[in-house]
């Protein structure tokens, strides 16, 4: 049955592709305003600044030399450097008019939250490949996403700088390399039925989790003029 599982899961994140949520489909029809624009990055940056703690709990708890090394490798792209993927959303904050304070100062929403919490308690407590699985919901995802976003950026906001639009430049094309290394690292050893099954609940609760967390932003359109992030 291994031999089909990565079939089954991508067939899963195409069912649940982030670029049918109304909210995505919104930024790339240019329909966002700049409100919209930093209440989101706002509330991703969270996601962001949890991403390599996630990594690192899957790395921590494989057993498995050579996927322990893919999960070094995308772990080492996230984080190293000053100029690690945190600084550099804080960049794209930075272009639509935030400082790091007015980001690091805005309270998580509900579903905000909800997306950090499940995917660090499936990345800490699964096995290592309902952990590769979470984080493959959205891998999978992120060069599609990235160059939608990045043409949204240039054609409708305004944003051209190289350092406003770093960010999805460089996942458009990066994450084709770490997804493709979490699927191979799924199936690296037989899985059995019920392995496979957990598998599978992995991913669909990263994809639900992250579909929320847009539902979430989305949600809080309506109130965009009142928050405190509406800057003129």
């Amino acid at each position: 049955m291994t031999s089909d599982l990565i079939t089954r899961l991508e067939a899963r994140i195409q069912e649940k592709s982030l670029l049918k949520h109304p909210f995505y489909q919104d930024w790339q029809q240019g329909k966002l305003s700049l409100d919209d624009l930093r209440v989101y990055a706002a509330q991703y940056y969270r996601f962001e600044a949890a991403f390599p703690v996630m990594l690192s709990a899957i790395h921590s708890r494989c057993p498995d030399p050579a996927v322990r090394q893919v999960v070094l490798d995308n772990l080492w792209d996230e984080e190293h450097g000053p100029r690690n993927h945190a600084y550099l959303w804080l960049q794209f904050a930075e272009g639509l008019g935030l400082s790091k304070a007015d980001v690091e100062a805005t309270p998580a929403f509900p579903e905000t939250q909800h997306l950090v919490d499940t995917l660090k308690t499936i990345t800490s407590t699964g096995s290592y490949q309902e952990g590769l699985a979470a984080m493959y919901a959205y891998e999978a995802q992120v060069p599609a996403v990235a160059a939608e976003k990045l043409r949204g950026l240039k054609e409708f906001y305004g944003l051209t700088s190289p350092e406003a639009t770093e960010f999805f430049a460089l996942h458009s094309t990066l994450d084709v390399e770490h997804s493709e290394g979490e699927a191979q690292g799924i199936v690296a050893q037989p899985l059995t039925s019920w392995q496979e099954r957990g598998v599978e609940r992995a991913l669909d609760q990263g994809l639900d989790a992250l579909w929320g967390f847009l539902d979430g932003v989305q949600n809080a359109r309506v109130g965009v003029a009142a928050a405190p992030l509406g800057l003129s």
